[in-house]
């Protein structure tokens, strides 16, 4: 007997299981499928503005870029940052820069002129940049998207668009 009855308490509370069950899957399906397609609009929308967006700056030919060589007549060596474990001294080293312009965009003659005369700017900001880094933690193309980034700030312009580090070397 006492097995009949544990047998209908378990059919019954599978049954419930069962109706509970299929109750949110009705409820929450349809909520969760609209939420979905909102995301999906809302996404799409942004992407729509993100592409119209750009402008004809960031529109270039790699060989259409004019560049402006910026070397030292010895390598330049850059302290980094010290880590936690090891006060061991760490630089970086380079032995020039090079700044490439898109000559199609906005204020690109005043911005060109200006670091061809004085690139002071330049090689300032390119060792700031070097120098917030830890031997472990810095890698060249991080290095030269945060200077670009700074550089482009600094001169109001989208008119820089890479810089290269002739001979980068950490140690």
């Amino acid at each position: 007997m006492k097995k009949n009855i544990l047998t209908i308490v378990i059919m019954a509370a599978s049954l419930i299981n069962l109706v509970l069950t299929i109750v949110l899957v009705f409820s929450i399906m349809p909520a969760m499928n609209k939420t979905g397609n909102l995301v999906d609009k809302v996404a799409s929308v942004i992407d729509l503005e993100i592409e119209s967006g750009k402008d004809k700056a960031e529109d270039y030919v790699v060989t259409d870029l004019k560049t402006i060589p910026i070397t030292y007549e010895n390598s330049v060596k850059i302290n980094l940052q010290k880590e936690n474990a090891n006060d061991d001294p760490h630089y970086g080293v380079i032995d020039g820069i090079v700044v490439s312009f898109n000559p199609k965009a906005e204020g690109f003659k005043k911005v060109f002129d200006s670091i061809t005369n004085n690139n002071v700017y330049v090689s300032d900001t390119v060792s700031e940049v070097i120098g917030e880094f830890t031997l472990t933690s810095i890698d060249q193309n991080k290095v030269r998207q945060e200077a670009v980034k700074r550089l482009q700030e600094k001169y109001d312009t989208k008119a820089i668009v890479d810089i290269s580090l002739t001979n980068f070397l950490t140690a």
